[in-house]
């Protein structure tokens, strides 16, 4: 078993207990679902054609739960993953906005 799996798959085993599992496991396993199903999205994903596959829309309706409870350490920003690429990709734009530069690797970027 992959490291990086380890979060989802407990989720996954857990499904008919999500209630039982750690707010930083469940975030940590939601946001998996993401890098192993890219194109899916947490807006309407028990809608039929939402794509989200059957068996991992409890997960995602328990985030939302937990995300939307005022006793959850849960965010709603959370709901929405963004890639490490994506982000890396944010970061470098948001440089370049405010003319910072950042080396790497013996290049100057701008």
């Amino acid at each position: 078993m992959k490291q990086q799996n380890v979060s989802l798959d407990y989720v996954v085993k857990h499904l008919k207990q999500l209630d039982r599992v750690k707010d930083l496991t469940l975030v940590r396993g939601y946001h998996q679902i993401f890098e192993q199903y890219p194109g899916l999205h947490p807006d309407g994903f028990d809608d039929a054609d939402s794509g989200w596959p059957e068996e991992l829309r409890p997960v995602c309706a328990e985030m939302w739960r937990r995300a939307e409870s005022l006793t959850s350490d849960v965010k709603p920003d959370q709901m929405y993953y963004i890639n490490k690429a994506f982000r890396k990709l944010m970061v470098d734009s948001n440089r370049q906005k405010v003319g910072q530069r950042t080396i790497t690797k013996g290049a100057v970027k701008a």
